[in-house]
């Protein structure tokens, strides 16, 4: 199982930016800015691609850290790595993620194992692979930070 994380940013090169909520939105999620209104939400697309692959961070310079949640209308801190950079991603409860298990987005701004996906839609777009172990099949298992690397 995963330790505790401190920060969503783990390891490797980024860009930073802040863009305002349009929905609630938890540090770890993949974020996507949504046409129109350049404001930010988790990214909505099951298996769908991110070209930005944008990960929501701790606000950290209002005292918050990766347990506190952004508002609507909150600023949101992300972060865009680079691929090979390290995050600590929101991945969804329900699976089992061993080193190295390929993810996509769950169309909620958590990951899934590739292959997961609950549609029949385009080819997914793998985002990221597990760096480490994070066991979230038991009854119960919430969502959980796991670091991951941007491919």
């Amino acid at each position: 199982m995963a330790s505790t994380k401190r920060r969503i940013h783990a390891k490797g090169q980024y860009e930073h930016d802040e863009k305002i909520a349009s929905v609630a939105i938890q540090p770890g999620m993949l974020v996507e800015i949504e046409p129109n209104t350049a404001n930010l939400r988790p990214h909505n697309v099951e298996g769908g691609e991110s070209p930005e692959c944008a990960f929501a961070t701790e606000d950290a310079l209002q005292g918050n850290t990766v347990t506190d949640n952004y508002a609507i209308a909150d600023l949101v801190t992300y972060i865009l790595p680079v691929k090979g950079a390290c995050v600590n991603a929101l991945l969804k409860a329900g699976y089992d993620y061993t080193i190295g298990t390929k993810l996509v987005s769950d169309g909620d701004g958590t990951l899934i194992p590739n292959g997961e996906e609950s549609s029949a839609g385009p080819v997914p777009s793998v985002v990221a692979v597990t760096t480490e172990d994070c066991d979230l099949s038991a009854s119960g298992a919430a969502n959980t930070l796991c670091e991951v690397r941007i491919i």
